[in-house]
């Protein structure tokens, strides 16, 4: 009897796909990607192959977090800067808007719109505080960067296009000021070496001698960061 591919693993099409490759995370179904124009066929007999490395993979995964310090995020009636919860205070209004104001977060309209309000907050904080370390370490390391984008990316916590445009998650705001520090610099390193050669890594650590500290806070509480959402912030803050 044929056994059973897994059931809960996205496939994902990717014209720059060579192979088949999976990937499992802690924070998100397992995944499939696959070259454009592969068949169906090729995509169950290489789900039923690995079928139990996935399960087995899964798991270790799930036990592994479980284990890990828990970063605090779902505390209710707070955001979150740097590491360092900020109160969250509501505020009468029409029109959806959170700011920052006295080292408290005021929002103000409709409590159905909490949660964009806060997200935009979040977005727009974190590109002014991300593109001020870019000037600044732009100029330090000799490199001219492009534009700077905020993004809502879970995983990918920075990247930067052969062009030179920065592309960033909001979502570093909520970890330590050296963490987003630490990938700012990494995505300037690659407008000198756009790789990651024994030069790119040497780049960095004349730059951050540190920067294994804060890498590996990234690998420890990065499936947190990432998970976290402003619904879930909205919804335990504001219950009328």
């Amino acid at each position: 009897m044929r056994s059973p591919e897994p059931t809960n693993v996205r496939v994902r099409e990717s014209p720059r796909a060579q192979r088949l490759r999976i990937t499992v995370r802690p924070d998100a179904p397992p995944e499939l990607v696959v070259p454009s124009g592969t068949t169906r066929p090729e995509i169950d007999r290489m789900l039923r192959a690995n079928r139990d490395w996935i399960a087995r993979k899964s798991a270790e995964l799930a036990a592994r977090e479980a284990n890990r310090p828990q970063l605090g995020l779902d505390r209710p009636g707070v955001v979150w800067v740097h590491g360092q919860p900020v109160e969250v205070i509501r505020r009468p209004g029409s029109r959806s808007v959170a700011r920052l104001t006295r080292g408290r977060l005021l929002v103000a309209g409709p409590r159905s719109e909490a949660t964009g309000a806060i997200e935009r907050w979040y977005r727009r904080e974190a590109k002014a505080r991300i593109s001020q370390v870019v000037a600044r370490e732009g100029t330090a390391l000799g490199v001219e960067p492009g534009p700077v984008s905020v993004r809502d990316q879970r995983t990918r916590w920075g990247s930067c296009s052969p062009t030179g445009t920065l592309s960033f998650s909001w979502r570093l705001l909520l970890a330590p000021y050296e963490v987003l520090d630490y990938v700012v610099v990494h995505e300037l390193c690659h407008l000198r070496e756009l790789n990651h050669s024994r030069r790119f890594w040497g780049l960095v650590a004349e730059a951050r001698p540190d920067w294994r500290t804060q890498s590996g806070w990234l690998r420890v509480h990065g499936a947190q960061i990432g998970a976290y959402t402003t619904e879930h912030t909205a919804s335990r803050t504001f219950r009328d």
